[in-house]
């Protein structure tokens, strides 16, 4: 997925399955766009779900593999979290 910064015009490009990855995350069910960064010089460029949506698609499942990895690892430090504070008790 090529974008374009619309301060210093550079164009660069999106992983989609970084990008579906960090939608994902977002506590917004359905959000309209995706805040990318730019390389060069760092702007925020807000590109509309709509248009990323068909790159999306084809990688959703390893979107899913990659957001149930983060789910496993969250959870374990969770629980390695809680059980370091229970051996301190």
């Amino acid at each position: 997925m090529l974008t374009t910064c619309f301060r210093c015009k550079r164009r660069f490009e999106l992983d989609p399955v970084f990008v579906g990855f960090e939608l994902s995350k977002l506590k917004k069910k359905k959000p309209s766009h995706y805040q990318a960064v730019c390389p060069a010089c760092r702007t925020v460029n807000k590109v509309s779900v709509k248009e990323l949506q068909p790159e999306l698609d084809q990688v959703a499942d390893e979107i899913q593999q990659m957001v149930a990895e983060y789910e496993e690892e969250k959870a374990q430090a969770k629980a390695e979290k809680q059980a370091k504070a229970q051996t301190k008790t």
